[in-house]
């Protein structure tokens, strides 16, 4: 068969997204076909990640351009072509939740498979009011002491059911 005949099968990215600086670890792992477009990536990323998708969202090459814009015509298989390529994903900037994502495997996707689709991951999203990972610590110290003057209001704006260590 002619090369310009054959059908090569679609295929699928692994990707690693990391928030940084979170200690304990906050991550996800997650499948996505390779010729996403980086104009819907972020949505994707913030659904992985649990946040609302609401915010302000910008992605950047590691040693790429400046202006995030200059993404939005590419394929992510343009971006990150080999395991350990990697991008930085900003999710409201203002304040601060940074992440890096890293392609971890590269492979052929069955017809039938639901992409994309979040397969791990460790620890509950934090909320995004917080002011970056810094304000989330804070918020968690301020969740653990019943003496604290918000304690109530703090966990109803959380939601009762609130599990830092949850991950789903």
């Amino acid at each position: 068969t002619p090369p310009s005949e054959r059908s090569f099968p679609r295929l699928g990215y692994q990707l690693r997204m990391d928030l940084l600086d979170s200690d304990p670890p906050i991550w996800r792992s997650l499948w996505v076909p390779a010729d996403t477009p980086m104009a819907a990536l972020p949505a994707i990323l913030a659904a992985a990640m649990g946040w609302s998708g609401q915010a302000e969202a910008h992605l950047k090459i590691a040693s790429g351009p400046d202006d995030p814009s200059t993404l939005e015509p590419l394929t992510l298989a343009a971006v990150l072509q080999q395991p350990g390529d990697s991008l930085r994903y900003t999710y409201a900037p203002t304040l601060g939740w940074l992440h890096r994502v890293r392609l971890e495997a590269v492979a052929p996707l069955r017809e039938d498979e639901p992409l994309p689709r979040c397969i791990a991951g460790e620890r509950h999203c934090p909320p995004e009011f917080c002011a970056g990972v810094w304000g989330y610590e804070d918020l968690l110290d301020r969740l653990n002491d019943p003496e604290e003057p918000d304690y109530d209001q703090l966990w109803e704006q959380v939601g009762y059911d609130f599990n830092p260590e949850a991950f789903d």
